[in-house]
């Protein structure tokens, strides 16, 4: 399996849901304080989370809150202000096919990279580069069907508003493994993961 471990994934999951300090994220996870603090490095380093000092009321030291990092950034907030403007100029079949051109590229990139492999192998090299890309992805079999699963959204502020991001990730999916896809959750949804069923 691709990805973040489970224990990584219960803290980022948390932490998407609401931030918390070393000492709450201590007592929800069930692990020492100091795994946590060991986890929330390596999810700092990954650009994951982010840590922030919040006065506590009273007298006392500053508390270190953390946060997972799926908030909009400028540059989020440039490409969301273009797809609007191309909404507006053009309808929102054309958002659509502009995301199309973008899946047909890494269909070109992608399709000699799994080309003859089995479906298994398909699946693992696509959670391989998905998790490049920043998603956390991993395949797994479960109850006869295989599954692609996403524990991480890096365009969640654009999908969030532009459903079209997701109906084309779908359809890119499709297309590379040759077999139907069903996506059965989505964080931009509200979702714990982006799962795909396949098959």
């Amino acid at each position: 399996m691709v990805g973040l471990s489970d224990t990584k994934l219960r803290i980022l999951e948390h932490l998407r849901q609401s931030p918390a300090t070393v000492a709450e994220l201590s007592e929800r996870m069930g692990i020492s304080k100091v795994a946590v603090h060991r986890h929330l490095e390596d999810l700092s380093r990954e650009g994951l989370v982010r840590g922030r000092e919040e006065k506590c009321a009273g007298r006392g030291r500053p508390r270190q809150v953390f946060s997972a990092v799926d908030e909009q950034t400028p540059y989020v907030r440039l490409c969301s202000e273009l797809l609007e403007h191309i909404n507006d100029l053009f309808g929102r079949g054309a958002v659509l096919e502009v995301l199309s051109l973008r899946n047909t590229r890494l269909l070109n990139e992608l399709t000699p990279q799994l080309e003859g492999l089995p479906l298994a192998d398909k699946l693992c090299r696509l959670a391989e580069y998905l998790t490049e890309q920043g998603y956390q992805a991993r395949c797994y079999q479960q109850d006869g069907y295989w599954y692609l699963e996403q524990n991480r959204c890096p365009k969640l502020a654009l999908s969030t508003e532009h459903y079209e991001f997701c109906q084309t990730e779908q359809e890119l999916y499709q297309q590379l493994l040759g077999l139907p896809v069903v996506r059965e959750e989505r964080i931009a949804a509200g979702g714990r993961c982006c799962r795909y069923r396949i098959g």
